[in-house]
């Protein structure tokens, strides 16, 4: 497989279960030794003093339960020898918006907020690359949308980071950057616009079988959706009009149109693979 990451760029890591996002990430931490191949971390090759530049968060948050979240970053400074651990503690809290919480035990926090305590505790005055495996599991919306806002907010601040996720739809408000994985092998890596750019326009239709067949008559390529009454044309979604004015001449009804989204293009290029 081959995937890269520009520098400053919030990157999505999407595949199937079993695909290999989680080991390709334990590598990249260097939590696991490849079998073959190399790799390099901001233009460099692994090397213990890339920790301090380098972060990941690949498991459950674990932190001491009757200690506060200020009590338990302090924990962590000292533990990577971190100077002035109250301040770094209480700018990190700032950085993922946990300041109001900063006295409570970890052990009466929400999920969303021990997973912003993970992220916390990540940031180093040195970070440059921050690796996450499925950081959202498990939140509800409003947890997501607070851990996103976050990921943003870091990669503004000039933060690399590589996300694995299944929540496609959602993260590709804040996204860059797009790499796929399929059975151990990278079937698209590169920027999330040139993905979205190879978008074609869905429409829901009373009688797709029907309507397919007139569009294929006046040199349409179609294919079945992914939900009921959905057909999928091979036209871009600028390419709307057009297609409805045909539509519309010869009295077929359309009930509405939109284009493709990242998720139905990730389960297009996955199983052309």
């Amino acid at each position: 497989m081959n995937l890269s990451l520009p520098a400053g760029a919030l990157g999505l890591f999407l595949g199937p279960n079993g695909a290999g996002k989680t080991t390709t990430l334990r590598l990249l931490a260097g939590l696991e030794a490849p079998d073959s191949g190399t790799f390099t971390l901001l233009g460099r090759a692994p090397h213990p003093a890339l920790r301090r530049e380098v972060a990941f968060t690949l498991e459950e948050p674990r932190f001491y339960p009757h200690l506060s979240l200020l009590d338990n970053l302090r924990v962590v400074a000292g533990y990577r020898g971190l100077r002035r651990a109250g301040v770094w503690a209480a700018g990190a809290l700032e950085r993922v918006g946990l300041r109001e919480s900063a006295h409570r035990a970890f052990g009466r926090c929400s999920l969303g907020m021990r997973q912003r305590l993970y992220l916390a505790s990540t940031l180093t005055p040195d970070l440059r690359l921050l690796l996450l495996d499925e950081p959202t599991n498990g939140l509800d919306v409003e947890g997501r949308e607070a851990l996103w806002s976050v990921l943003t907010r870091l990669r503004d601040d000039g933060v690399s980071l590589l996300v694995s996720t299944h929540q496609v739809l959602e993260a590709e408000r804040s996204a860059d950057h797009l790499s796929v994985l399929h059975g151990g092998r990278s079937v698209f890596d590169g920027p999330l616009s040139a993905l979205q750019a190879q978008r074609r326009l869905v429409l829901q239709v009373p009688d797709p079988a029907q309507t397919a067949l007139a569009l294929q008559a006046h040199g349409h390529a179609t294919q079945s959706g992914r939900g009921a009454g959905e057909l999928v044309v091979q036209a871009a979604p600028a390419q709307a009009a057009q297609v409805l004015g045909l539509l519309s001449t010869l009295n077929l009804p359309v009930y509405g149109s939109r284009p493709e989204d990242l998720e139905e293009l990730y389960w297009r290029i996955k199983d052309a693979s």
